[in-house]
């Protein structure tokens, strides 16, 4: 369901909630029947409300975007480092024979490895590169590179967690959410069958009419439900 859909829901409930306040005095003959629908419903639209912001104000998308933004710079960073690794460990001065196969990584493969793959990969080529900070400064690969890969990896890392973190966090929210306006949605169904006795009545229709005005579900501007005797619950 998305946010539209909830934003319009929520405002349905709260309309609902303060119609059935305000209009007590005008049912009063069905109070016993409709009190306890009346209640459960605003009991249901206060933890919807609790739940709101967390679903409603998800920040995972800017979480996702700080992500983005930390591996398009180790992209660019990550080649050069294997590359700089790579001539070392074809060079005379290196007595690790083993070097150059713990660090064969392509341009390709790294440009194609999915997140966590890409973070483990260069994770290696930083433990090998730690110790070697000389010799990668004469490949062109600096100290201040070196230590801006390990900033922005950290970033990344980070970022990654907090996604996975966020979206975990954020999908049982906006579940209980929905689950709570869905309930919510069928109080208000049995709530217009109790009502429903004053639809043809000669001196109660105008309390069906209001019920039916406050309970109608509005998305983007438009009515869901058709003409205002059924409005969508």
């Amino acid at each position: 369901m998305d946010n539209n859909k909830l934003d319009a829901q929520l405002r349905r409930d709260t309309a609902t909630a303060d119609g059935l306040q305000a209009d007590k005095a005008l049912y009063q003959p069905l109070e016993d029947d409709i009190a306890p629908l009346r209640t459960e419903h605003a009991a249901n639209l206060a933890q919807a409300r609790l739940l709101e912001d967390a679903v409603m104000g998800d920040d995972s998308g800017t979480v996702t975007q700080q992500k983005a933004g930390a591996k398009t710079r180790l992209k660019a960073l990550a080649p050069r480092l294997a590359a700089a690794l790579q001539g070392y460990a074809a060079s005379a001065s290196n007595q690790d024979e083993d070097l150059a196969g713990r660090v064969r990584y392509s341009r390709s493969e790294l440009a194609a490895a999915a997140d966590g793959s890409f973070a483990t990969m260069l994770t290696a080529l930083l433990k090998e590169a730690q110790p070697l900070a000389a010799q990668m400064a004469k490949r062109e690969f600096t100290a201040d590179d070196l230590a801006e890969t390990t900033t922005q990896l950290a970033r990344f890392e980070k970022k990654q967690a907090g996604q996975r973190i966020a979206v975990v966090a954020g999908a049982t929210d906006r579940k209980q959410l929905i689950a709570l306006l869905r309930r919510n949605a069928n109080l208000i169904k049995e709530m217009r069958t109790q009502l429903s006795a004053y639809q043809n009545s000669p001196t109660k229709h105008e309390v069906w009419l209001r019920f039916q005005g406050y309970t109608k579900l509005i998305i983007l501007g438009g009515a869901k439900g058709g003409p205002a005797a059924k409005p969508a619950a």
